[in-house]
């Protein structure tokens, strides 16, 4: 259901968030083709953010509060 991009978006997210990271420059390069280097440098800065709040939720040992139970779209059967 994604497009090529959003693929290669989340490909590029994951990448930036292994513990060790692991973007390639390949991954880069196609990304900044695609995006242009302005657009690359704010999806780089905003996973980099969300990888950051993340981490200090944990380190503060915060959890999830159940909104994404309550807020959950009925699947069509």
């Amino acid at each position: 259901m994604f497009t090529e991009l959003e693929l290669l978006v989340m490909e590029y997210a994951e990448a930036m968030t292994e513990t060790e990271p692991t973007v390639t420059d390949e991954l880069a390069r196609e990304l900044i083709a695609r995006l242009g280097e302005e657009a690359f440098v704010e999806l780089t800065a905003m996973v980099a953010l969300e990888n950051w709040r993340s981490r200090v939720n944990s380190a503060f040992g915060l959890t999830g509060q159940g909104f994404a139970e309550a807020c959950q779209v009925p699947s069509r059967r």
